[in-house]
């Protein structure tokens, strides 16, 4: 889906971003091009208003890439300053473990039908490659989330104190 549902102009004053760290078996990890930045970035993007940040991620991963996954973990929390050259709001964006896709998963990736207006392509971004092939901040934050998926560490995702499903 297109990011045309956040009106510009009246914009939450915290940014809530869900994004979802996805892998190969190669331990490449999966980048959406989009029609709007100029280097790839995770796939994801803002939770709604009473949404759950998990079925955010859930959503957006479904929406830009046609992968479907329960995400019940929490690899890192990154939170983002205010963009005045963008009009960006300061936010947060949860990364989520989105596990690794299988060969026949991987091979048959293609961008979804209705999201060829905001996504041009999917792209594997080899773990030695990220600070050429991503902007700094991208570049950072997946190598975090990296880190924390090697050692199998993750934070649970919760709501309201439960486990979220």
């Amino acid at each position: 889906m297109a990011h045309n549902d956040i009106d510009a102009a009246n914009q939450p004053r915290r940014r809530i971003g869900c994004v979802v760290l996805v892998t190969n078996a190669d331990g490449d990890v999966l980048g959406v091009q989009t029609t709007y930045k100029p280097k790839p970035i995770l796939p994801g993007g803002a939770a709604r208003q009473g949404e759950r940040s998990n079925s955010a991620g859930s959503r957006e991963l479904f929406e830009e890439t046609g992968i479907r996954r329960d995400l019940t973990g929490i690899l890192a929390f990154d939170q983002t300053p205010a963009n005045p050259a963008t009009g960006a709001t300061e936010g947060f964006n949860v990364v989520f473990n989105g596990g690794m896709l299988t060969d026949a998963e991987a091979a048959a990736l293609s961008v979804p039908v209705d999201a060829r207006d905001e996504i041009d392509a999917l792209v594997w971004l080899p773990r030695d490659r990220l600070n050429e092939l991503c902007e700094p901040y991208q570049a950072r934050r997946i190598r975090q989330a990296l880190y924390m998926l090697d050692r199998g560490q993750e934070l649970p995702v919760l709501f309201a104190g439960e486990p979220a499903a």
